[in-house]
């Protein structure tokens, strides 16, 4: 049965809060509907915490409940949590008059700097991880079910936690073991077999960590060291099977780039790896590019990122790169796609020609002047339905050193 107010009991109300003006006939009639209907629904509301908390009572505390759902205050001084059957308002009749109100001691501001209290938390939300890679994360928002494994869980301190990774199994530590040693070993057929496995196997995602853990350190450990032995071998041999984890569609990589991408750029862009490193480089550009490609996005910003360290090292002027890195950046700029190319890197292409001209080193003159024009022929090409191609134009875009030399490029690719 609905709840009714009468229009009388409105107004009453209205005269005493307006100061005894009274409301129009159509105004209070409205204000009786309105009341009547949120009183009804705040009932109704109350009504429900009471079944959802398997009660038969209803306390003020449900009735609060109820008026914070629809944003408003609730009634100050009415409590029933500690005591149900007496309320926070005391009584005193003075004079054939009847008073509420409430004890409030005053309270000295120094006792309340010294008491420990305790802060009330409201209803809140808060955003966790269910899963992470298919594994739940052991916090306090995910009941774990088995209670041996929560109490051992607990007596774990924090940051031994954290470096607890997943178990093998001892068939996935021997076929760990043997793929890793098979790819660095001398025989060139295993070796290829082996990193044929690492580009097609899909059974790789429970060691992939790893592997790529194996890459990083093995880079960190020949770049250190200070051995006679030709480290590039070693190191062409760690690239290759980046390059061929990048190559299998079935593995989720991108965990993992803080630990491979730093170790593909020290390959690309180190000052001095051995005598026969452009392979080297070469490879690495390639693995890069093949990341940018495709784990950049506009959140995480890694082919901006990348462009502005690679862009860097070759508008440098004061000769603080070596020409070996600024090789490693330029094939590495030239990996990512023909926007960066024409957007980036054609700019630079005329003062590249002025520095590569002085160099005294032949092979490595060679080897810059052949990179250049080869990746930027076939990005001109790309936009020459765009743009016609004659020698003026040539000469204004790359400069005296490298535009006949594209030139002639461009005939032969006719």
């Amino acid at each position: 049965m609905p709840i009714q107010f009468s229009v009388e009991s409105i107004e009453y109300l209205t005269e005493k809060l307006n100061n005894g003006q009274c409301l129009s006939d159509e105004s209070l009639a409205y204000l009786t509907l309105q009341t009547s209907g949120l009183i009804f629904n705040l009932l109704q509301d109350a009504c429900k915490v009471v079944r959802k908390c398997c009660r038969n009572e209803i306390t003020t505390e449900d009735f609060a409940f109820a008026l914070k759902l629809y944003h408003l205050e609730p009634m100050y001084g009415y409590n029933t949590t500690s005591n149900i059957h007496h309320s926070l308002f005391h009584k005193i009749k003075k004079d054939n008059r009847i008073l509420y109100h409430i004890d409030n001691n005053i309270i000295p501001f120094d006792d309340l700097i010294i008491a420990q209290l305790k802060i009330p938390f409201d209803i809140s939300i808060r955003a966790h991880w269910l899963a992470i890679n298919g594994k739940q994360p052991t916090i306090n928002e995910n009941p774990i079910v088995d209670r041996y494994i929560q109490s051992t869980i607990r007596s774990v301190p924090e940051k031994k936690f954290n470096k607890i990774c997943h178990i093998l199994s001892i068939e996935q530590q021997i076929y760990y073991k043997e793929l890793t040693e098979i790819c660095i070993c001398s025989n060139e057929k295993k070796r290829k077999q082996a990193l044929l496995i690492l580009s097609s196997d899909s059974s790789l995602q429970q060691i992939v960590s790893r592997l790529i853990i194996f890459i990083s350190e093995g880079v960190r450990v020949n770049f250190t060291s200070i051995s006679t032995f030709d480290r590039s071998i070693i190191l062409n041999y760690l690239i290759q099977m980046s390059d061929a984890l990048l190559q299998n569609e079935t593995l989720f990589l991108e965990p993992y780039l803080h630990y491979l991408l730093p170790a593909i750029l020290s390959c690309l862009l180190k000052r001095r790896v051995s005598h026969d490193h452009w392979s080297l480089r070469d490879l690495a550009a390639k693995c890069c590019g093949h990341i940018i490609r495709k784990y950049s996005t506009a959140a995480n910003r890694l082919q901006q990122r990348t462009i502005d360290v690679f862009y860097r090292i070759l508008i440098d002027n004061e000769e603080k790169y070596a020409w070996s890195t600024q090789y490693g950046a330029f094939i590495g700029l030239c990996q990512m796609s023909h926007k960066v190319i024409i957007q980036i890197v054609f700019p630079l292409v005329k003062q590249l020609g002025e520095k590569v001209r002085l160099i005294s080193d032949i092979e490595l003159s060679q080897k810059m002047t052949e990179i250049v024009v080869k990746f930027i022929t076939i990005a001109y090409r790309s936009i020459q339905n765009e743009n016609e191609c004659n020698e003026i134009k040539l000469y204004e875009d790359f400069g005296s050193y490298f535009a006949p030399l594209i030139q002639h490029q461009l005939i032969l690719l006719l």
